[in-house]
């Protein structure tokens, strides 16, 4: 963990610190590194899933949206390449990047052999940057799973390994849910990085509780060793009717959370999150959770979700249409010392200082439903490094929609701190 995300964690429920700033400006992040980090997924291969049935729509609806890494599972049947990876390569040629899921047989899905990887990778035309292991194997349903599993993984690890044209893929495990990570084999000697789906449940992303991304974090240690992490599933489902132990939010606090989440998980060393899915494969109802994943609806409609996540990425990733050639670089002191603060700063390519400031408090009321009260507003002192030439103060809305407010140019600008995110944009 680096020294400036310590101190965001840090300032997370730091009532207790006694008033006071940091002595210096903190190195900033890139944005580039956090646009790099945030990925989604698809199910290509999934016949009579709007994936499929509407694969045009779903690849503008990505090109809309900014993500540029995709997660999907092999649906390998026969010998030649299916539709799935004309669709795949298509979007390949196009820079999109991919993490496929080779299946072990533990799970529904034919059972993908480690030894076709490097056709499997040629069919990808070059757009294959990670292999996965397995999709949640139930390695403790009974004894010799676990085996099976460390087999299959090893043969990948393998495989990867003795393909020269391939060698930059990146090997990660398989995805072991809560209930299997204590029956998996240590598999840090065939990954180069460890899998966790690490769903929140109903809870906040800064949550300490049972949805906690540090608990998840910290469950695969065993399995993985010190691989770096990435996130292969993560997000909030919106069915409002469902009796699963999956509980829901409504889809204002999944817009107010999800940009949240991808900056929290950055921000914990996350290598890559990829959020399910890009579009509900399925209709089952307000009471079918599989069927409220999707930031676009199964008839299209894209969400305010889908909204959020595609303005934090152009925010983040693109350019300001008046950008001039930057001076000296501005850095910022951040506070310590206000409850619930998460802070932190980011250096985009054309020179802006971008600083998201949020309070990492829990929206959702469980047993109505609904959205809690908003909280009262705290003052959040910047201290800046030297005097701006412009501010503008982007505030992300649980419809969406983001506002943007031109500020005076002072060098200890205050934002209004909430549990909606807000982006000071400095030049």
């Amino acid at each position: 963990m680096s020294e400036l995300t310590r101190r965001a964690t840090l300032a997370l429920g730091a009532g207790a610190f006694a008033s006071r700033i940091e002595a210096a400006p903190a190195p900033a992040h890139r944005c580039e590194d956090l646009i790099d980090a945030i990925g989604i997924n698809v199910h290509l291969g999934h016949g009579g899933s709007p994936y499929v049935a509407r694969f045009s729509d779903c690849a503008a609806a990505l090109d809309d949206l900014g993500v540029r890494h995709l997660r999907d599972d092999i649906v390998l049947v026969g010998t030649e390449p299916a539709g799935q990876f004309e669709r795949i390569a298509g979007l390949a040629r196009r820079g999109y990047r991919f993490s496929l899921v080779f299946y072990d047989g533990l799970t529904p899905g034919p059972r993908v052999p480690p030894e076709r990887f490097a056709e499997i990778a040629d069919w990808a035309d070059d757009g294959l940057v990670v292999v996965e292991g397995g999709n949640e194997p139930p390695v403790a349903a009974r004894p010799g799973l676990a085996r099976l599993s460390a087999e299959h993984q090893a043969a990948l690890f393998r495989a990867v390994r003795d393909a020269p044209r391939h060698r930059t893929v990146r090997v990660a495990g398989p995805s072991y849910i809560q209930a299997n990570i204590a029956a998996a084999e240590n598999l840090s000697a065939s990954v180069d990085l460890a899998n966790v789906h690490a769903y929140p449940g109903l809870e906040h992303p800064e949550t300490r509780g049972a949805g906690s991304l540090g608990g998840f974090l910290a469950a695969v240690r065993p399995v993985f060793g010190t691989a770096p992490v990435i996130v292969t599933e993560t997000g909030y489902h919106t069915a409002l009717a469902t009796r699963s132990a999956h509980l829901p939010v409504s889809e204002a606090l999944r817009a107010r959370y999800l940009p949240r989440l991808l900056l929290w998980s950055y921000l914990q060393g996350v290598r890559r999150t990829y959020l399910y899915e890009l579009i509900s494969a399925f209709d089952g109802g307000d009471a079918d959770p599989e069927s409220r994943f999707g930031l676009i609806a199964h008839d299209g409609t894209p969400s305010a979700s889908f909204a959020a996540v595609r303005s934090l990425i152009r925010l983040f990733g693109g350019r300001a249409e008046d950008a001039t050639a930057s001076r000296d670089r501005i850095g910022v002191v951040l506070p310590v010392d206000v409850p619930d603060l998460v802070a932190t700063s980011f250096q985009r390519a054309d020179g802006a200082l971008l600083v998201p400031v949020w309070l990492g408090l829990d929206g959702w009321d469980r047993n109505a439903r609904a959205p809690r009260p908003d909280s009262a507003p705290r003052p959040v002192a910047l201290h800046l490094s030297s005097p701006p030439r412009r501010l503008r103060l982007h505030r992300f809305g649980d419809d969406g929609v983001v506002s943007v407010t031109g500020l005076a140019p002072m060098q200890v600008p205050t934002v209004a701190a909430t549990d909606r995110l807000a982006v000071l944009e400095i030049w």
